[in-house]
C-alpha cells in the first residue's frame, strides 16, 4: 500500500494555523494530487486528521463510489421505462435531459433525478392534460343528482342525462310540451327552463304577425325575431315604437307614447311648457283640438295641439324651425327614402349645403329634388306637411333612428307609397314654381 506524503511545511508567515483560508486550499491541494483511502487518513499528520478534513476526505470518497457506479446506458433505459425516449447523451443527474414523450410524441426535458429519483412525469404537456382530466372529473355531476335539480326546475327528463355540454330532453310539467334542457343554464344560472312558458320560443313570422295585430300595434317591417325590436306603429296614437314581442307580450303598455299621454290639464300644461309653449287659453280637453299658446323663444303666438307637441310632428313655431335654412338663398326640396327602414322624408337644403351628403353616410337614397327661390322651397315643405298631417299620418322614424335630425318629417311607407310621395312632391312644387 503505497504511503501517505506530505509536501514540505509553509513559510512562518504563512503557517497553516494563521490562516483560515490559506488551510482549505491546501487541504484541496493535497486531495487533488494525493486521493487518500480510509487508512492513509488514519496515519496521517495532525493537520490531515483534523475533522473537518476527515469529512472532506468523507464526501471525496462517497462521490468516488458514486461515479464508479454510474452507468447512462441504464439510466437512459430507466428514463424509457417511465415514458421518453433520451435523444442527447446523459448530462448529469440534476440537468435537463432533452427527450421525446412516447405518449404524445411532444419534447421533453426533464431531468433524471426528477423522474427516476423524485417519480415525477417525464412530459409536462402529458401531467398538464392528466391533471384538467382529474380536474374534470372531479367536477363531473353525478347522473342522480342531476335528475334531482332538473326535477327542481318543473320539468321531467325524457332521457339519462348526457352531460352538462349538451341538451338534455325532457317535458315541461306546466305546458307538457317537449322541450331540450341546458343543465347549465337551468342550475347554475337560473333561467327557466321552458322557453314556451318564459314567451320566448320561436314562431312563425304569420302567427307573429296576427299576435303583434292582436296587442295593438301594427307592424312595419317583417318579423325580425321573438327578442329582437320590431318596428311598428301604435294602432291606437299612430306612433312608430319598436317592442320586442316578448316585451310586447308582458308589459301592460305596449305604446310608450300610450303609457305617457296627458290626462288631466296639469299634466297638458307642463307638456306644453317643456316644449318651450306658454297657453294662453285653458286645455281644450281633448289632445288633437288647436291650443292657442305663446312661443316663449320670440314671442310669437302658435296654436298647436298637444298631441303634435308629444309627438313632435312640428316645431312649436314655424317662425323659428329653419333650423339653418336661409329663405333669401336658393335652396333644393328633396325626396329621399330609407329602403332599410322602409321610410320617406321630405326636406329641404340651400344650394350650398351638405345636407344631403349626410343623409346618404347614414343610408339614404334621393328619390327628387327641386331647386327653388329659397322661400318657395320652405313653402313647398310645408304644404307637403300639412297634408300629412291633414290625412293624419304618423311618424316613420324616431329620433335614435336619425342621429342627423329630420326625423319629424318623415312618413311609413306603408302608410304613403312611394308613388305617393312622389305625387306630393310633384304636386307642391308645381304650385310654388
Amino acid at each position: 500500500m503505497a504511503s501517505f506524503t506530505t509536501h514540505a511545511p509553509w513559510p512562518q508567515s504563512r503557517r497553516l494555523g494563521d490562516d483560515e483560508d490559506m488551510r482549505g486550499q491546501a487541504q484541496h491541494a493535497l486531495l487533488r494530487l494525493h486521493p487518500p483511502d480510509r487508512c492513509q487518513v488514519e496515519s496521517a499528520s495532525p493537520i490531515v486528521r483534523s475533522a473537518r478534513y476527515r469529512q472532506m476526505i468523507h464526501h471525496t470518497f462517497r462521490l468516488g463510489q458514486q461515479l464508479r457506479k454510474i452507468d447512462p446506458i441504464a439510466r437512459a433505459q430507466e428514463m424509457r421505462d417511465r415514458g421518453t425516449d433520451p435523444q442527447i447523451p446523459y448530462p448529469g443527474a440534476d440537468k435537463p435531459w432533452a427527450g421525446v414523450c412516447q405518449a404524445l410524441g411532444h419534447v421533453t426535458t426533464s431531468s433524471y433525478s426528477s423522474v427516476v429519483t423524485k417519480g415525477q412525469g417525464p412530459c409536462f404537456i402529458c401531467g398538464q392534460i392528466a391533471s384538467s382530466r382529474a380536474a374534470a372529473e372531479k367536477r363531473r355531476v353525478k347522473p342522480e343528482v342531476a335528475v334531482e335539480k332538473i326535477r327542481r326546475a318543473g320539468v321531467e327528463p325524457l332521457e339519462p342525462f348526457p352531460g352538462t355540454d349538451a341538451k338534455w330532453r325532457c317535458r315541461c310539467e306546466t305546458c307538457k310540451q317537449e322541450i331540450g334542457v341546458w343543465y347549465s343554464s337551468v342550475v347554475y344560472r337560473g333561467n327557466g327552463a321552458c322557453f314556451h312558458c318564459s314567451g320566448t320560443a320561436p314562431i312563425a313570422p304569420e302567427e307573429a304577425h296576427a299576435e303583434m295585430l292582436s296587442l295593438g300595434l301594427e307592424p312595419l317591417v317583417p318579423y325580425p325575431g321573438v327578442n329582437e325590436p320590431w318596428r311598428s306603429r301604435c294602432r291606437t296614437c299612430k306612433k312608430i315604437v319598436d317592442p320586442s314581442l316578448t316585451n310586447a307580450r308582458k308589459t301592460k303598455h305596449k305604446c310608450r307614447f300610450c303609457a305617457q299621454r296627458a290626462t288631466d290639464p296639469d299634466t297638458a300644461v307642463k307638456i306644453m311648457e317643456d316644449a318651450g309653449l306658454k297657453p294662453l287659453d285653458p286645455f281644450p280637453g281633448g289632445v288633437k283640438a288647436p291650443w292657442r299658446s305663446e312661443h316663449i323663444a320670440c314671442g310669437k303666438e302658435v296654436s298647436p295641439t298637444l298631441d303634435k307637441v308629444i309627438q313632435k310632428r312640428r316645431a312649436p313655431c314655424s317662425n323659428c324651425a329653419q333650423h339653418g335654412f336661409d329663405p333669401n338663398k336658393p335652396g333644393y326640396l328633396y325626396l329621399i327614402v330609407h329602403a332599410a327602414m322602409a321610410i320617406g322624408k321630405i326636406g329641404i337644403c340651400n344650394e350650398d349645403s351638405d345636407r344631403l351628403r349626410v343623409h346618404k353616410r347614414h343610408g339614404w337614397t334621393p328619390i327628387a329634388k327641386e331647386l327653388l327661390p329659397g322661400h318657395l322651397a320652405a313653402k313647398a315643405e310645408d304644404m307637403i306637411l300639412g297634408r300629412w298631417t291633414e290625412i293624419d299620418l304618423p311618424y316613420g322614424a324616431t329620433a335614435a333612428d336619425m342621429p342627423q335630425g329630420g326625423w319629424t318629417e318623415t312618413v311609413a311607407l306603408v302608410d304613403r307609397g312611394m308613388a305617393e310621395l312622389v305625387k306630393d312632391f310633384e304636386w307642391a312644387v308645381g304650385l310654388c314654381r
